[in-house]
């Protein structure tokens, strides 16, 4: 373990084990109901693949529109796709710092070498993460079709600590299967975690649902 911890804090190892750290971090508060996990698919990353592909196919695909088609990174929650992302990264870079600049005598070739490696083990992470999400797609695209007009009308139950008009999320039953959901509600409702709510309307833009409290004649 000392071991592991005094490689992860090696250059260039240290520039992955920052970046995971900060995305383990993210999902801990997450989970806390700090902050809203979007685990639903970017319908507008998935739009922008789809227009760069009719505007200019012949040219081949640029930026992160391209990338994310390249390797298969669509359909899956972009937080969850840069999680893995950082994590294969970390491995790779942990295997290479213990197996490969160890070796490495001179200064200026092991601070040359990671430099290139840092972004190399960037590009191989890619297609890795593409084989390893695919299994996941048809989930999330459950996922996203179970959440819109099929859960109108059902009741939830509040999982962040609080919810507003650009912040929330939910916990709701489908057929046995707790399902979470980010929910919007209006600046009049004073929302928070484990209040019961009633899904009125589905906003398809920000793929989220408008929620107000469970009237109290039906508790």
């Amino acid at each position: 373990m000392e071991q592991l911890l005094y490689i992860a804090g090696q250059f260039p190892t240290v520039i992955y084990s920052t970046l995971l750290g900060i995305v383990a971090i993210y999902w801990l508060v997450g989970m806390l109901g700090i902050i809203d996990l979007d685990l639903t698919p970017d319908a507008d990353l998935d739009v922008d693949v789809e227009a760069d592909l009719d505007t200019d196919l012949s040219a081949g695909f640029g930026g992160l529109a391209g990338l994310l088609l390249t390797f298969g990174l669509t359909s899956v929650p972009f937080t969850l796709v840069i999680s893995i992302i950082c994590l294969i990264s970390w491995l790779i870079s942990i295997y290479l710092q213990l197996y490969a600049f160890v070796l490495l005598d001179s200064a200026w070739l092991y601070y040359l070498l990671g430099s290139v490696s840092t972004v190399l083990i960037f590009f191989i992470s890619l297609p890795i993460t593409g084989f390893l999400i695919r299994p996941l797609k048809g989930m999330f695209v459950s996922i996203e079709t179970i959440s819109s007009h099929n859960l109108v009308g059902s009741d939830a139950t509040i999982a962040t600590g609080k919810v507003t008009e650009t912040f929330g999320q939910a916990k709701v039953l489908n057929e046995g299967a707790e399902i979470l959901l980010d929910v919007r509600c209006d600046p009049e409702h004073r929302l928070s975690m484990g209040d019961k709510v009633l899904l009125i309307e589905y906003s398809k833009g920000s793929h989220s649902y408008i929620v107000a409290p469970f009237p109290e004649e039906l508790l």
